[in-house]
């Protein structure tokens, strides 16, 4: 799903990959692992290939898997609804290590469109008495600073987190993000479908319940560690 989404810093994800001169409509080549400007880390190993998706150390990062369900597909227009959060890391032998939980529901302040509850069956009135992102944003705030967030399709989980915090006035706190759905296409290059429920089946990844923002976050863990592994072994 794309979307005109601001991250960080105002200007749309996707203009840093058109080149300022270029008078074509291009669309950005997608990238799996995306760093902000400035960003400091470990140089690859001897040899590794120049093009390699993955930093050097991805396994002794923290990650947050996420997900959101929202009202509709426009991060300005629209709200989150519900977000789950799973922190994980890798221990010193390359075992995936789920970490912590975490998932609310969240009051948007509009009505949730009927065509929406038809993907996630969500409800206005499951939503009414749950707190705002306003009450939730210090919370998720600690989940996500000074972590790698993982989502299916970034950018769009990303570009609705940046939008609800700059309704607050506030900066998000995404900086580093690794896109499962582009590391899983170069992972594993021949898929009929890259949906993360479909993909997830062929791959016999356990999904929980689809459109619920918790088993879909953990569903993107597992993807994502699946196309690290693989793709580790391609750039060592």
């Amino acid at each position: 799903m794309a979307l005109n989404s601001s991250f960080p810093g105002g200007a749309p994800l996707w203009s840093r990959y058109v080149h300022p001169s270029s008078q074509q409509d291009i669309r950005p080549a997608p990238r799996g692992w995306i760093q902000p400007d400035g960003t400091q880390h470990l140089p690859p190993p001897q040899g590794a290939p120049y093009a390699c998706p993955l930093p050097c150390d991805w396994d002794k990062r923290g990650y947050a898997a996420l997900d959101v369900e929202t009202t509709g597909l426009d991060a300005f227009r629209d709200r989150v609804i519900e977000i789950g959060i799973v922190l994980f890391s890798f221990d010193p032998e390359g075992a995936l290590i789920e970490d912590k939980t975490w998932e609310s529901l969240i009051n948007p302040g509009i009505a949730i469109p009927a065509s929406s509850t038809a993907i996630h069956g969500i409800t206005d009135l499951d939503v009414w008495a749950s707190p705002t992102f306003k009450d939730l944003s210090d919370t998720v705030n600690g989940f996500l600073e000074g972590r790698v967030m993982v989502a299916h399709n970034a950018p769009f989980d990303a570009g609705f987190i940046s939008e609800e915090y700059s309704r607050l006035g506030k900066t998000s706190p995404i900086r580093e993000m690794a896109d499962s759905l582009v590391l899983l296409r170069q992972a594993v290059p021949n898929l009929f479908s890259y949906s993360l429920g479909k993909a997830a089946f062929v791959l016999g990844v356990e999904t929980g319940t689809s459109h619920r923002a918790l088993d879909d976050a953990r569903t993107c863990m597992k993807l994502f560690s699946h196309s690290a592994r693989k793709l580790a072994g391609t750039c060592a």
